[in-house]
């Protein structure tokens, strides 16, 4: 029986108000302050910001998954997504957190399945236990669509 080893995956974790987000930093284009034009906010979008000559939805995930979207601060982050296979080149997106994302190696030994509180979000792929608090993975390709 030839036994199956798992590889680590290089993940960005970011604290958020109820747990923690899990994202393929494969996924990541740039971390980058995070500057909203004013008075964009619209539904779950809270705006657009400039990056590199274009302009780039922002999203929360809190609001993405139906909780109250936080007050961000001067020192939020935006991450930026690169375009999916097949999107137009331009079509970048990203998530607005009011923490700093810590780069990690995850490996399955470093999750747990959870029973509880399971994500009923559309735009959450997954959630398991991280150090022992709930953790979500986003559905990158459902949030790029809200465009």
């Amino acid at each position: 029986m030839v036994e199956k080893t798992l590889q680590p995956v290089r993940c960005l974790v970011v604290p958020a108000e109820h747990g923690f987000l899990v994202i393929p930093s494969a996924a990541v284009a740039e971390i980058v302050p995070l500057s909203l034009n004013e008075g964009e906010a619209e539904g779950d979008l809270l705006g657009h910001m400039p990056w590199r000559g274009i302009q780039v939805p922002v999203y929360s995930m809190e609001g993405l998954s139906g909780l109250n979207t936080p007050d961000f601060s001067k020192r939020s982050k935006a991450l930026i997504f690169y375009p999916w296979k097949g999107a137009d080149k331009n079509m970048f997106f990203a998530i607005a957190t009011l923490h700093d994302p810590r780069p990690r190696l995850l490996s399955s030994n470093d999750i747990q399945a959870s029973d509880d509180d399971q994500a009923e979000s559309e735009f959450i792929s997954a959630s398991f236990l991280y150090d022992g608090e709930l953790a979500f993975i986003p559905d990158l390709q459902a949030i790029s669509q809200q465009l």
